[in-house]
């Protein structure tokens, strides 16, 4: 049985549906810790998460962390330790074998901007900056984007500060920069559907939420971004599974996250 789920919703399922059980993942800020969170709760209760600031947390916390450097995260822990920890012994050593990174502007070739908007030194809007965001993505294997927008705003062509890289200019150039092999985003999951990268590092919608169609994908990039011709119909969530992506939502609302509007 499938319920009507809106494309929010499904963002969240469709990304937790790219975790597997037992895998050790490192998860940014934001949507992608909740995201980790609803696929605990769904299919994945062995999963191990690991956060920036030095925690390590292999159960479902009764209160859903505000950031990775919320405390109640901690408690009961197995192991908090420091940044230098978890960016250089988990995620630079290889220990971590998928990297969740909120993407809030993403270009043709999975670069992120969180640092400004316009010229670096005259920007029209300063953004918070990287936190852990250029490690991950430099160092990360198995990189899952996430992006809660649909305005065209958060997908250039190419964007104006590369604050996490991701494959630059497209071709070989990340290889040629000297980032590991295996590294670089794979895949980028918003309310449209799921999106994937080509063998030249550019972008591409693989799979498409319920209602949603190629010309609305293209119309919201700005670059003429390509839909493969067998692109897959993601499927849709059951009662069950949206009744906890909903339960999720609801405790996220209540510790602060902003909800779209829509």
């Amino acid at each position: 049985m499938t319920v009507s789920a809106t494309r929010f919703e499904q963002m969240f399922l469709t990304g937790a549906r790219c975790i597997k059980d037992g895998a050790v993942l490192f998860v940014g800020f934001h949507w992608p810790m909740l995201m980790a969170r609803i696929a605990r709760r769904l299919h994945a209760p062995n999963i191990v998460i690991v956060y920036e600031n030095g925690i390590v947390e292999d159960r479902l916390t009764p209160i859903l962390p505000t950031s990775p450097c919320d405390l109640v995260s901690a408690e009961q822990a197995t192991t908090c330790a420091g940044s230098l920890e978890t960016l250089f012994m988990w995620l630079a050593s290889g220990r971590v074998e998928m990297t969740l990174v909120e993407a809030a502007i993403v270009d043709r070739y999975g670069n992120i901007n969180t640092t400004a908007v316009g010229p670096y030194l005259q920007p029209k809007v300063r953004l918070p900056g990287s936190g852990g965001g250029t490690e991950l993505s430099s160092l990360g294997r198995d990189l899952l984007l996430v992006s809660a927008s649909v305005n065209s705003r958060s997908y250039p062509e190419r964007v104006d500060y590369i604050t996490s890289p991701g494959y630059l200019g497209g071709g070989d150039e990340r290889e040629r920069l000297g980032y590991k092999p295996g590294t670089g985003p794979k895949t980028l999951v918003n309310p449209l559907g799921l999106f994937k990268y080509d063998a030249n590092g550019e972008m591409y919608a693989a799979g498409l939420h319920a209602g949603i169609t190629p010309a609305e994908v293209q119309s919201i990039f700005v670059w003429p971004i390509k839909v493969a011709a067998d692109y897959t119909a993601l499927p849709e969530p059951t009662a069950a599974e949206l009744a906890i992506i909903r339960e999720e939502l609801a405790h996220a609302k209540k510790r602060y996250y902003l909800m779209p509007e829509d």
